[in-house]
This record gives structure tokens, sequence and C-alpha cells, in this order.
């Protein structure tokens, strides 16, 4: 996925275990989770959210934000809605965390999706360097 994206060259190396221990961090510690959807016994789609706790949030009465990540499809199994139906079962569990706020970083692909949802464009940017 994150050649995908194209970010591939910023990552470090072994990336995928350190991925692996810091999500079951997460999951231990009831701050992440991921949805999968099978279409027989193969994967079709993931998706996932954590919740964060940076500045200036971890102020808030809610001390943290819901963040959006690894929404993916099979491109073969793409428009069929199973990117739809891991979403709501995304901000399903965030809206039991009592989140006020989600954010995510959409692919171009899944911008329509996210504007369906009711996600807007904040203005955000962001430089890699």
């Amino acid at each position: 996925m994150s050649k995908e994206l194209g970010i591939d060259f910023i990552l470090q190396e072994n990336v995928e275990e350190k991925i692996k221990q810091t999500y079951l961090s997460l999951y231990k510690e009831d701050k992440g989770c991921h949805f999968i959807l099978y279409e027989g016994k193969k994967v079709a789609a993931i998706g996932g959210a954590m919740l964060k706790e940076d500045v200036p949030f971890c102020f808030f009465k809610t001390p943290y934000y819901g963040f959006v990540m690894d929404v993916y499809c099979i491109p073969k199994k793409r428009k069929n809605g199973y990117a739809t139906e891991i979403m709501h079962a995304v901000l399903k569990w965030l809206e039991e965390k009592e989140v006020h706020m989600i954010k995510l970083k959409p692919s171009h692909e899944g911008q329509l999706l996210y504007e369906k949802l009711g996600f807007s464009n904040t203005g955000e940017m962001e430089k890699f360097i």
C-alpha cells in the first residue's frame, strides 16, 4: 500500500515488524482497530482507526481525536461498496470512543468516498523534505 501511495521512500528499514508491534500495542490499549472484509476466503478490503492524543487535542475535554488509516480495497474489488462498508464500521468504532473530530489523509481514489461520508477538505497542507 505504501508504494501505491508513493510514500515507501520515507519508511524505515524493517518497517513491517515495527508497524505490527505498534498496532498490537494500540489494540491492547483499545486505542486502535482494524476491520477486514472478506469475499469468500480472500481479503477484499481493510480499514482501521486509532485514537491520537497530540497537541492541542490532548488539552480538550475529550483529549484525543480519531484518525482513519489503512483503508484499502483490492483494485479488482473496487466499486462494490466494500470501502464504504469498512468505513461505516470504522466510524461506528470511533463514535463508541466518543471522539468529536475525525481526521484522515485521503488517497486520490478515496476522496469521493470520504466526501460522501461527510468529510470535508480543511485546507491542511504538508510538505515532505
